[in-house]
C-alpha cells in the first residue's frame, strides 16, 4: 500500500495470523490453546497479482450441524478480519470440509493426525 509518507508491507505471516485466529474464534478455542498450534497448519495465504489475499482453511465440521453454514461462519470471520485489519482485500476464502466428527477437540485430533500423515 503507497502513501505519501511510504508504503506499508503486510507480510503473509501475518495475513496467515489474522486467518488462523479469526479461524479458532468460529472453533471457540483460544489461542494460548495447545491444541491450538496443530490448527495453524490448516490454514494457508495466497497473494493475488492485484495484492488481494485468497485464504484457504482445511477443517472438520461438528457432527449434527449444517456444515455450509459452519463453512460459510469460517469463511465471513475470516474476510471480515483481514479486510478490517489490514484494509486488504480478500478475494476468496476456501474452506475445506475434510471430516466430520463430535466435538472440536475431535477436530484437533484430526488435524494432528493430518499433521503426521504430511509428515511421512
Amino acid at each position: 500500500m503507497e502513501f505519501e509518507q511510504g508504503s506499508i508491507n503486510i507480510s503473509d505471516d501475518v495475513l496467515k495470523e489474522i486467518a488462523f485466529r479469526s479461524f479458532l474464534e468460529v472453533l471457540e478455542i483460544t489461542p494460548d490453546d495447545k491444541e491450538s498450534k496443530r490448527l495453524k497448519k490448516s490454514v494457508e495465504i495466497e497473494r493475488t497479482p492485484e495484492d488481494g489475499v485468497i485464504v484457504y482453511v482445511k477443517t472438520s465440521a461438528p457432527y449434527g450441524k449444517s456444515i455450509v453454514e459452519f463453512g460459510r461462519k469460517i469463511m465471513k470471520n475470516i474476510s471480515e478480519n483481514i479486510q478490517r485489519m489490514t484494509e486488504l482485500q480478500v478475494v476468496a476464502v476456501n474452506v475445506t470440509i475434510t471430516d466430520v466428527t463430535e466435538t472440536f477437540e475431535e477436530l484437533n485430533k484430526e488435524a494432528e493426525e493430518t499433521e503426521g500423515e504430511e509428515g511421512q
